[in-house]
């Protein structure tokens, strides 16, 4: 699963999904989506942390939360109503009032279902991976586009969010040699999944390399793909700390060889 500092819960197409008429909207009305998108993330941020500090867990911050479903949809929710929140005091318009107030609540209803399921945390987190820097380098084998993608991990052997695959052609007699960019600053070592497309990649080394140490080889060895992130080591609800799995135990791990 994603952490809250990876990068922004939801996507233009996410908010589509809701209203289809929105970059008309927001063309109408000179909004920018991308704006909103941010200043959204921004406010669920400060509401996170204030969360924290409630259940005595002011120590963890933003990058120790895993992202739910419920804050995947607050984050929706919550920046179609500051799209038409802008687009009503611009215009005065009662369509846009009602939606403005129909956002307002379903985000108030989506923060609910979030923290009553509980807000997910991580121990230490390993954050999301850069793409990865590729060059090509003596190797046997034909020449085709290699798509390859890293993912860090923590010290207690947790592997972090795979990052966007970078795309490398090489020649006939050539291979790849892969580099790991700017590590999450939590990461201890880091993996490689090479493949022939973005969406099929599967892990390359057998163990996990250091992070100023580089991969090398040439056609990609099939085996599992890159996992979907940290999953939580423990869950933060109102009152209570209910830990469902213990410390360093969380599936995806990266194993410190």
């Amino acid at each position: 699963m994603a952490l809250f500092t990876d990068g922004l819960l939801t996507t233009m197409e996410g908010l589509l999904a809701y209203e289809s008429s929105l970059l008309e909207t927001a063309r109408t009305e000179g909004i920018d989506l991308g704006v909103k998108l941010r200043l959204a993330q921004e406010e669920l941020g400060m509401e996170l942390r204030r969360f924290l500090v409630q259940q005595g867990a002011a120590r963890l911050g933003l990058k120790n939360v895993v992202v739910s479903e419920g804050l995947k949809k607050w984050h929706t929710f919550r920046t179609l109503a500051l799209t038409y929140r802008d687009a009503y005091n611009s215009q005065l318009n009662d369509r846009y009032l009602a939606k403005w107030k129909e956002w307002e609540r379903m985000a108030e209803w989506a923060w609910r279902a979030a923290i009553e399921a509980g807000i997910g945390i991580v121990a230490a987190p390993g954050g999301s991976a850069e793409r990865p820097a590729l060059l090509s380098g003596p190797a046997a084998g034909a020449g085709a586009s290699f798509y390859v993608r890293a993912a860090g991990g923590s010290e207690i052997r947790a592997e972090g969010a795979a990052s966007e695959a970078a795309v490398l052609t090489t020649e006939n007699g050539e291979g790849l040699v892969a580099r790991a960019v700017k590590p999450p600053e939590e990461a201890a070592g880091w993996n490689v999944y090479a493949g022939y497309s973005e969406e099929e990649t599967w892990l390359q080394n057998a163990a996990p390399l250091g992070l100023g140490e580089a991969w090398s080889g040439g056609e990609p060895l099939e085996g599992r793909g890159p996992g979907d992130g940290q999953a939580p080591d423990y869950y933060l609800r109102r009152g209570s700390r209910q830990r469902d799995t213990e410390e360093g135990e969380a599936p995806g791990l990266l194993l410190r060889g």
